[in-house]
Parts: structure tokens; sequence; C-alpha cells
């Protein structure tokens, strides 16, 4: 009986270190193009969330300069605006919102007629005329979630901000997870709301033209209460935060 040679089986018994090394690095490198992929998503959500609300501001600007009335609170808007029919109405006239910018909704209410009016001018995209009061439909949604709600209040103490906020009074866009029932922080995460005020205002949650909604009021869990000024939870992961940001400043 002749021998039987074994050595070609040896040599297929496994995979080298040097095999493995580059099995890892091949691995390695797949799972950061998916993370650094997953970040370059976030931040271009960020800048486009960001990018929208800059943008609602300046065709606010432009509907007053063009109207000489700020959108929804138009007085005239069925006899001004092109295809101003029900569901659009005309405002008050007073030249702000008529309710608050953390309540709920009325499928009537100025804060809606401003999304109206604003896309009959052919200012804002991404709304209808339906009057439907919801995100998608007649308010807009934003890239990192949840829609935008306008409204107006006089003293800046809007519902849901941290015991310590220090907002001024005016109009004001709030980032919110429900069109039709007051936010309260479930819409952002700590670190996008950060990243949001930062990008448009001082980094912080308590001060300034942008401020946090915290879940179950107050700031709860979404703002660190350790200083009046206070820091973002950056560390926390859930849902915690609503932000409002004021324009037409």
């Amino acid at each position: 009986m002749g021998k039987v040679d074994i050595t070609a089986d040896k040599k297929q018994a496994g995979f080298t270190l040097v095999e493995l090394a580059v099995v890892m690095i091949i691995i390695g490198l797949l799972i950061g193009g998916v993370l650094k992929g997953q970040e370059l998503i976030a931040n271009a959500q960020i800048a486009s969330t960001v990018a929208g609300i800059k943008g609602i501001d300046a065709a606010t600007s432009t509907f007053n300069d063009t109207y000489n009335a700020f959108p929804g609170d138009m007085s005239n808007a069925l006899t001004r605006l092109p295809n101003c029919a029900a569901p659009c109405a005309n405002g008050n006239g007073n030249s702000v919102l008529g309710i608050a910018p953390n309540a709920a909704t009325a499928n009537t209410a100025e804060n809606l007629q401003y999304w109206i009016h604003l896309n009959l001018a052919d200012l804002v995209s991404g709304v209808n005329t339906t009057g439907t009061g919801t995100f998608g439909e007649s308010m807009p949604t934003t890239n990192v979630g949840g829609g935008l709600v306008a409204g107006y209040i006089a003293t800046g103490a809007i519902a849901g901000r941290t015991a310590t906020a220090t907002g001024r009074g005016g109009h004001y866009l709030v980032l919110r997870s429900a069109a039709n029932a007051a936010g309260a922080g479930t819409t952002l995460t700590a670190n996008q709301a950060a990243r949001i005020d930062r990008k448009m205002d001082d980094g912080s949650p308590n001060a300034g033209t942008v401020m946090a909604i915290g879940a179950a009021g107050a700031g709860a869990n979404c703002v660190s209460a350790a200083t009046a000024v206070g820091v973002y939870n950056e560390n926390q992961q859930g849902l915690l935060c609503d932000v409002a940001v004021r324009i037409q400043q």
C-alpha cells in the first residue's frame, strides 16, 4: 500500500494569522464606514432642519414686506391672497398669532392659518391648504422627526420650558412630535437639541433664541438644572426634548 500524502490537507486546515488580520481590518473598515455614514446622515438631518427653520423665518419676513401683515394674522387674506378660500381664513389683524407657541392647535386658529397664508403666497413648500392641522399636511415636518408649530407669547414663558428659562416674548416655532397637542419633549435626543441650539444660538437650553422643552415638563431629563443656565443632558439617549426657536427678532 502506498503512503498517503497529507501535506496538502494540512495546508488547508485554517486561516493564517495574516489572513485573519486582513479579515479583521476589512470588518473594521466596514463597521467604520457604516458608523461614519450614520454620522453623516445625522449631521445632514440637523443641518436641513436648521436651514428649514431659517427659511421659514425669511419667508415670514418676505410676507410681511409684501403684504404689510403677519401671515396667519392677515385680516384681509380672503381678498388679497391668491385662491384663499376655506379653510383659508382672515386673522384679526393685531400683528401677532393668537395662540401660544406650545399650545394645542385648532383647525381655524391663526397658527394654522400661518402656514396656509405662507403657502398661498408661494413662500413655503411641503404644506397644503387642507386645514387638517397635521404634520405633513397643513403643517411642515422636519428631517429630525416631528414637525413645526407656530405661535406667539408676550412673556416668553412657553409651556414645558425649564423652570429657569429666561426667554423673551415674541413669535416662536416649536419643533415637537404632536401637531394637535402641546409638546412635552418627545421628539429629539438631548444631543440633537443641543446641536440645533449651537448652530442657531448660544447652546444654552434655558436662554437665548433657541430653548429646550423637556420631557415631563420643567426640562426633566432633557436639561440638567445644575446651574441657572443649565446644560443639555447629551449623555441621555432617549427622546427627551423639543425646542422652541424665536423668529422675527
